[in-house]
């Protein structure tokens, strides 16, 4: 279970579906609101695995080859009848099962659900039937909030690029700082990668052209350029039916939005309100208010080399930037039960995603903050007067430790598009020790030297596509066990088959947003 949600237990749920694509799209967006899920590819796997586990809530697929949804769901109930479960049965089903709902509710299904799955009925359908208060989703108002929060933190001559959804872009960076950064990524290779599909275009190398423009339909939708991004995808959807003429006719379109974007690379790299951090260097010190000792505090740190990230000691708040810093700083402040309340959250995240946390205040305030279950999480202490010169060298000597430790694993991206993997270096960084390699065979030279913890792997590549990377990895008795996770713009039904029928180790999309990327990759690593 992911721990960034506020799951009181963990519900269940069982997913049937004879499909293995629809059985990892949807087992995905369970996941990332934090719920477990077993998957069974027919009725009959289905109903052994509902007469050895209590699930929660069961999706189940109406159209199945042997014993279809219906027929299945007549058994379950019969299950249900000598275990005593009460088990809400959802039938999910194809675009044409909307006009049936009524029978199958009369069939004794509690609700139906229809593909493809719209997240926010997904979501509405969990809070209608799961165990009342044991699943809670993310409050609407605290998402809103959040995104108002980074938004109202952004240059306002941002808001006059009529190119960028601001806020499409912060939701799938998550945060101000990792949107400027994706964003300055993504404008400052504009005039190279136009010239190319230009290029391509005219030279009608169609191969090329394909690869640069899916490229760019994925990277443009993650900064909210979603004019461009769907441009790209019109034409890459004329190059995959050879309507060439179409494309001849179209690009020019793009181009010249794409171009008309250049501006911004240059008053992002000379603008002064803006300041992108590096989250390495990053303390996240939370304080409610700073006051003499906190900004002697702030000063030490900064004498070291630190960025001091300061925010209150509001659970809210500290939540949103749980992945800006791998070192903790906590000055507890208020009455006993907000000060316990706000340590027991800190020390869970120190717990889930390998964190330090370090206390600074007045002692009786230190005190109650360290009694608490897991306060094994507490690195170090610092009671007024505070020895500033040894609390900078020890929380110095600890992000040093933490860099060093074998604990901080490291991914290897492999990807064509430059740009793309700044991207993802820069989005992992805070928490993973990254390596990038631009090509199949640069990654296998790569694999020569080191071995990291995960690969991230782009099936569209020129020379040697993924799938033949993955071979090639997995040919080697030294690699073999290295774990794969496909990170692709591929999410056509058929190439979404091609690439299971590998069986990676996972399978993103490349328009996957920052926060639920880090959260999937702390899943698996967990």
């Amino acid at each position: 279970m992911n721990n960034n949600h506020p799951n009181s237990r963990s519900a269940r749920i069982l997913i049937v579906d004879d499909m293995p694509v629809n059985n990892a799209i949807l087992s995905s967006m369970l996941e990332a609101m934090g719920l477990n899920c077993d998957v069974a590819e027919s009725g009959k796997e289905c109903l052994d695995m509902c007469r050895r586990t209590k699930y929660d809530l069961i999706l189940l697929d109406h159209r199945m080859p042997g014993m279809d949804g219906v027929e299945t769901l007549a058994r379950l109930k019969d299950i249900f009848l000598h275990t005593g479960a009460e088990t809400p049965v959802i039938c999910h089903t194809a675009d044409e099962g909307k006009n049936y709902i009524n029978l199958y509710k009369a069939a004794g299904f509690a609700d139906v659900l229809i593909k493809p799955i719209d997240p926010e009925k997904l979501k509405a359908l969990l809070t209608a039937y799961l165990p009342g208060g044991e699943y809670v989703l993310p409050s609407d108002m605290e998402k809103k909030k959040h995104i108002e929060q980074e938004l109202g933190s952004l240059p306002l001559w941002l808001k006059n690029i009529p190119q960028l959804d601001l806020k499409s872009g912060i939701e799938h960076c998550d945060t101000a700082i990792a949107f400027l950064d994706t964003l300055m990524v993504f404008t400052q290779s504009i005039k190279e990668k136009a010239d190319e599909i230009e290029k391509y275009e005219q030279d009608e190398n169609w191969p090329m052209y394909l690869l640069r423009i899916h490229s760019l339909k994925s990277v443009s939708k993650l900064v909210g350029a979603n004019s461009i991004s769907d441009k790209a995808a019109n034409l890459e959807y004329a190059g995959t039916h050879q309507e060439y003429a179409l494309i001849h006719a179209l690009t020019p379109s793009l181009i010249d939005e794409y171009k008309s974007m250049m501006p911004c690379y240059e008053k992002l790299c000379t603008n002064e309100d803006i300041t992108l951090k590096c989250p390495d260097h990053t303390i996240l010190f939370i304080v409610d208010e700073p006051g003499i000792v906190g900004k002697g505090i702030i000063k030490a740190l900064d004498n070291e080399g630190f960025d001091v990230m300061i925010i209150p000691d509001d659970p809210k708040i500290i939540l949103n930037h749980r992945a800006d810093s791998n070192i903790l700083l906590y000055y507890p402040t208020g009455d006993k039960d907000h000060i316990k309340s706000v340590t027991t959250m800190l020390a869970e995240m120190c717990r889930d995603d390998e964190k330090i946390l370090c206390l600074a205040g007045d002692m009786p305030d230190i005190t109650t903050a360290r009694d608490i279950h897991g306060s094994e999480y507490i690195k170090s202490v610092y009671p007024r007067p505070i020895n500033l010169d040894i609390m900078a060298a020890d929380i110095s000597e600890y992000h040093n430790m933490y860099l060093d430790n074998d604990r901080i694993r490291t991914i290897l991206v492999i990807d064509d598009d430059p740009d793309f993997l700044h991207i993802m270096e820069n989005w992992l960084s805070s928490s993973y020790n990254v390596d990038c390699s631009h090509s199949g065979a640069g990654a296998l030279a790569y694999l020569d030297r080191k071995r990291p913890d995960l690969i991230l792997l782009d099936y569209e590549m020129p020379g040697m596509n993924g799938e033949k990377v993955m071979q090639r990895i997995r040919s080697n008795p030294v690699n073999e066990r290295i774990p794969i996770i496909f990170l692709t713009g591929m999410n056509d039904k058929e190439g979404v088959i091609r690439i299971l029928g590998q069986r990676p180790d996972g399978y993103f999309l490349k328009s996957i947003p920052r926060e639920e990327l880090l959260d999937s990759l702390q899943r698996f690593f967990a």
